[in-house]
């Protein structure tokens, strides 16, 4: 269990894990919302191992206009290790969870915030959203974007559908009660499905309330980035299966898996059909989908 931190004067307390992202342009934008002489802000490096960063840290911190603390680990331990860290270190009971690489939407971010937290009426966890409103897509990441938009850019209402499937992390409010009660899994290694699996596991205790209050996502990655991370995600989706098989059917992902399961050259195929920039977007998103199908099918049982 995390250890229990007694609550200070803080409404809220930011955390923000980060590994080779620079936050400073979130710490910037957090500093200048009238709010934030009320929140705590917690930033943990986790093992970036780059002190040009540490330093850019520091810089924008030192104009935060709340209680501030910088932690750099020495080696990197993971996205669920780090945001534990956090939690354990964070002094106010609600906890604003939101990646180094977001960029609130609204000059009310934190207020909108505060709203649904005393409207929650108890330990909740409230997921504002995720957007691209502030991004500029290039060529080198075009690809990221338009999937990003056809699959995470997704309203309150339709979130609400589903709730424990929609919850990114990158952008949630947390009370502690609840961060204390369902840790995130350390298990996940690497990139991908470890806010599916939590949100799943968070959404049988608690509610789990969303609303419209999104950030944006600057950090959208370079094509063969991004078809690195989705290759390398096949166990990662397993173990998400295997932890919620009922939550895991409502999935298209799982069925297009298992459809695909055994046929040969899939995967390199449809990499390269993803990869080549020169062809319309829609259809490499859907090659990407595809890509991810045959490259997570060697890891799922077949239906």
């Amino acid at each position: 269990m995390i250890p229990q931190v007694p609550s200070s004067a803080a409404r809220l307390a930011i955390c923000i894990p980060a590994y080779r992202d620079n936050a400073s342009d979130l710490i910037r934008a957090l500093s200048a919302l009238p709010e934030a002489s009320e929140c705590a802000l917690r930033v943990y490096d986790d093992g970036s191992d780059d002190p040009a960063l540490v330093r850019a840290h520091e810089d924008a911190m030192a104009t935060y206009p709340g209680p501030s603390l910088l932690h750099v680990a020495q080696q990197n331990a993971g996205r669920s290790f780090a945001r534990n860290w956090l939690v354990a270190h964070a002094p106010a009971d609600w906890i604003l969870l939101i990646d180094a690489d977001m960029l609130p939407d609204h000059p009310d971010f934190l207020a909108r915030y505060f709203e649904a937290a005393a409207a929650a009426g108890g330990p909740a966890l409230i997921a504002g959203g995720y957007s691209l409103d502030q991004v500029v897509p290039s060529q080198r990441n075009r690809l990221h974007y338009a999937q990003a938009a056809a699959s995470d850019c997704v309203d309150a209402e339709t979130r609400r559908s589903d709730p424990g499937r929609y919850v990114f992390s990158s952008n949630i409010l947390v009370h502690r009660t609840v961060l204390t009660s369902v840790l995130f899994d350390e298990g996940f290694s690497g990139w991908g499905w470890e806010d599916l699996d939590w949100g799943l596991c968070v959404v049988e205790t608690f509610p789990v309330i969303h609303i419209d209050n999104s950030a944006s996502h600057l950090g959208l990655e370079p094509d063969q980035r991004l078809l690195d991370k989705f290759g390398r995600s096949g166990a990662n989706f397993a173990r998400l299966v295997a932890r919620h098989p009922e939550a895991a059917t409502r999935m298209p992902l799982l069925s297009a898996a298992q459809r695909v399961k055994g046929v040969p050259l899939l995967a390199p195929a449809a990499r390269l059909v993803a990869s080549a920039s020169f062809l319309p977007v829609k259809l490499r998103v859907l090659a990407l989908k595809v890509y991810r199908a045959a490259a997570y099918s060697p890891y799922i049982e077949p239906a």
